[in-house]
């Protein structure tokens, strides 16, 4: 590569590492590792919290509102809980609280109400609608976990001890998890908290920065790809284009979905150990997912702590397996999709892996019973990564005229009512 080629590239790469993560967020992970380090042992547990606040705001560069909000809803979450407030009612002021502001959120993108906040469209959704998004299924999970009263198809009924408030307050606000993910469920963390290790680990530390670097890598590559060949812009005008260039955008769009997603990923799981603290692993590897041939095997891979949310939080209170097992999984990716965005946007995008996962179920059951061989491996993952991309492409708001997308938005509609 020459020196002008790569002066004309490195505006992309270095773009796209500031949306993956600001050089300002990384010297704040690293400062405040530091610091905590230095702080004795006894008091590592409260420290936690205002460090993971001061990364937050001034690192990531978060509206401080953002952070006062968020903790006054977990707060007061726990004191419902605390009280013996039914689950089912904490829940469902949770739905209705999610779907007002997040809906909000991503009207703000198509409407004159953007330029009033000072925001750009490029920072609502994954500044704020993404911790709003990620924050409401953590609180969920503690409300059915350890809230009162029935809940459906619960198999034993539980009395759980609600946890000490700075355990909770630091598992909400922790900062990998509160930015960037992946899920990780409270009575997990707080075996963790309770034994938070005397000295960093030579293993925590190789560990840390090896992820960090794995996520900017990635980040890097993507700017590339998108450089040289943008496969949504092309997939979102597909008239007049041959179907080997839509072909081939569809698989770099999907593989570009992987690059981004799970360096985020790797972002907060790398950020996490620089503190002594392990987060689950939120994707397979690379080489294993290009493998995977069916949707279900898909899901089991990709984005594994909310897929495991939604299993148990959504697919088994419906009924999971034991009543209308399809219905479930078509609701419960419609649920998801309506999670990612509140609009048709989102319903679209859950249904149509709803839909996915329901053929390729019910191509199976047709296949073996009519004595059928199954498509080539190959065959199967190249056809799985092409529906991925198109049925992602009901995500991608941008593409769409401001005018038009606004519509597609509930709140618009209640607006004007």
């Amino acid at each position: 590569m020459n020196i002008a080629s790569f002066e004309q590239l490195w505006p992309y790469v270095a773009g796209a590492l500031q949306v993956l993560v600001s050089f300002r967020a990384l010297a704040a992970i690293g400062l405040g590792a530091i610091v905590y380090w230095l702080i004795p042992h006894a008091y590592r547990p409260g420290a936690l919290i205002p460090i993971s606040i001061a990364i937050v705001l001034l690192g990531y560069q978060r509206p401080m509102m953002l952070v006062v909000a968020a903790a006054a809803i977990c707060a007061l979450i726990y004191l419902a809980v605390r009280r013996g407030a039914p689950r089912a009612w904490i829940v469902a002021g949770l739905v209705a609280l999610y779907v007002a502001l997040h809906g909000l959120f991503g009207l703000l993108t198509f409407t004159p109400w953007l330029a009033w906040s000072g925001l750009t469209p490029e920072s609502v959704l994954p500044t704020i609608g993404l911790t709003t998004a990620f924050t409401f299924l953590r609180l969920v999970h503690f409300s059915v976990d350890y809230g009162a009263g029935p809940w459906p198809y619960e198999a034993t009924p539980r009395a759980p001890i609600p946890p000490p408030p700075l355990a909770y307050a630091a598992w909400c606000l922790f900062f990998p998890t509160f930015v960037h993910l992946p899920l990780i469920r409270y009575q997990d963390w707080s075996a963790q908290f309770t034994k938070l290790p005397g000295r960093l680990a030579v293993a925590h530390l190789r560990k840390g920065i090896w992820r960090i670097g794995q996520a900017l890598f990635k980040g890097a590559c993507l700017a590339l790809v998108f450089t040289a060949f943008n496969p949504n812009a092309i997939l979102l005008r597909p008239v007049g284009r041959p179907f080997l260039e839509l072909f081939v955008a569809a698989i770099v769009s999907a593989i570009a979905y992987y690059l981004g997603f799970s360096a985020f990923m790797d972002l907060g799981i790398g950020a996490a150990s620089l503190y002594g603290i392990t987060l689950p692993e939120n994707f397979s590897p690379v080489l294993k997912m290009v493998r995977i041939s069916r949707m279900r095997d898909f899901w089991r891979n990709w984005n594994i702590t909310t897929t495991r949310w939604l299993h148990d939080y959504v697919y088994q209170p419906l009924g999971g397996h034991r009543r209308h097992p399809l219905r479930n999984v078509l609701l419960t990716m419609t649920a998801c999709g309506l999670w990612h965005s509140v609009s048709v946007f989102g319903a679209a995008w859950g249904f149509g892996f709803g839909a996915i996962l329901l053929a390729e179920h019910g191509w199976n059951r047709l296949r073996i019973r009519r004595g059928w061989p199954d498509a080539p491996p190959l065959l199967r993952s190249v056809l799985l990564l092409c529906a991925v991309a198109f049925v992602n492409l009901a995500l991608t708001p941008y593409g769409y005229a401001a005018q038009s997308a606004k519509y597609l938005y509930p709140l618009y509609w209640l607006g004007l009512v």
